[in-house]
């Protein structure tokens, strides 16, 4: 009836997870469906065993059903239910994963243009989860004005992650993640990440205090930045970068 294996590698989830939810979701689903106190557990061949132990009055009655006593409109249940607690367990871990990202700097490929404008994002974030599980979305006002209406699908930019939220939407769950390209911490996130790849940078923090995105950003530094540094993230930007030392 359920592939267990199957429904890990579509929830990226370990397999005794999918499994224990799996009987967890039979258990209550098949409870809802029958009126009466129904527990699912899987025998040591992998079989489903089905047990009834108290019938809608409330009066304890323990019995063995068949799983043939299934029928099509609990198997309908049971599915819907089942994907809507799986599709929970994956963006709560998500969430859990992704709230070390809000603030940082991550490259991302675009995938396609939404609602006005608003850009789906597939980050490319290292990290101990599976990145390609991982898409946000840059809306239009967090866009480089000049950039606008210039994004195509698969251009990789740089983004910064601006929030993380677990959202319904049409009823299933799923992971809002919020990316923009305008804010003066992009500017700061691609300065330290590329300058910790240097010698001389390891020592730099930065401080963006103006920026009109893609056109000038004024940036303090701690420490003086290698020039190719701020060229390079001047090039990915396409702004002018002025540092001053504080």
């Amino acid at each position: 009836m359920f592939d267990v294996r199957e429904l890990a590698d579509i929830y990226g989830l370990p397999e005794e997870t999918a499994k224990a939810e799996l009987l967890k979701s039979l258990s209550n689903s098949l409870s809802a469906v029958f009126g009466a106190e129904i527990e699912v557990l899987s025998s040591k061949a992998g079989a489903l065993e089905i047990y009834s132990y108290r019938d809608s009055y409330g009066d304890l009655q323990v019995r063995s059903l068949p799983v043939s006593s299934i029928g099509r409109h609990a198997i309908r249940r049971i599915r819907r239910d089942l994907s809507l607690s799986l599709a929970k367990i994956r963006v709560l871990r998500d969430y859990d994963l992704s709230r070390d990202l809000i603030g940082r700097v991550v490259e991302g490929m675009i995938v396609k243009t939404v609602n006005h404008g608003s850009l789906s994002i597939r980050l490319h974030a290292n990290g101990p989860y599976n990145p390609g599980s991982m898409v946000g979305s840059c809306p239009y006002r967090f866009q480089t004005p000049k950039e606008r209406g210039t994004y195509r699908p698969g251009d990789v930019l740089s983004f910064q992650v601006l929030e993380a939220s677990p959202v319904m939407e049409n009823g299933m769950p799923r992971l809002k993640i919020t990316l923009g390209r305008n804010g003066k911490g992009l500017v700061e996130g691609l300065i330290m990440n590329k300058a910790l790849g240097t010698p001389s940078g390891k020592n730099v923090k930065v401080r963006c205090v103006k920026r009109i995105a893609g056109a000038y950003s004024k940036v303090v530094s701690t420490a003086p930045i290698p020039l190719n540094v701020i060229e390079s993230v001047s090039d990915e930007l396409k702004e002018y970068i002025r540092v001053v030392n504080s």
